[in-house]
């Protein structure tokens, strides 16, 4: 029984750590603003992606800002709409990324429309990266 237990718990391990790295060096899950909350580690070289929900169609978009690219660079970004045949239907924007040295950075993300410059962000997010 102990055994099987054990195993169990290595197979549960294995099964898990399977599910959020591929050997390619690319984190298979996307991470979002929920993960915002704790620090990220990352090995350096390593690619990884941010998805924000986002609607172009309101005015409002998302700048990023990293403080420090030597430790983290923004490789590209798109937006897709949601499938819908609605006008004016909102969707999320991916952000690429690709961890350089060891370091530690904010990726911060402002939602904003960015003609109004006197106007608090309607939302911030803030991503910590730790790369070593």
């Amino acid at each position: 029984m102990k055994y099987v237990l054990v195993s169990f718990c290595i197979l549960c391990f294995t099964a898990c750590s399977s599910m959020t790295k591929s050997g390619d060096g690319v984190i298979d899950r996307p991470f979002s603003a929920v993960d915002a909350s704790r620090e990220i580690v990352l090995a350096p070289e390593r690619s990884f992606e941010i998805v924000l929900p986002s609607n172009p169609t309101t005015g409002y978009s998302w700048t990023v800002t990293i403080e420090d690219v030597h430790v983290v660079q923004n490789v590209s970004h798109e937006y897709v709409a949601d499938r819908s045949n609605r006008v004016g239907v909102g969707g999320n924007t991916t952000w690429s990324f690709q961890t350089r040295s060891a370091g530690k950075t904010a990726v911060t993300y402002l939602y904003q429309k960015s003609w109004e410059k006197d106007v608090a962000p309607t939302r911030t997010v803030v991503f910590t990266i730790i790369v070593r």
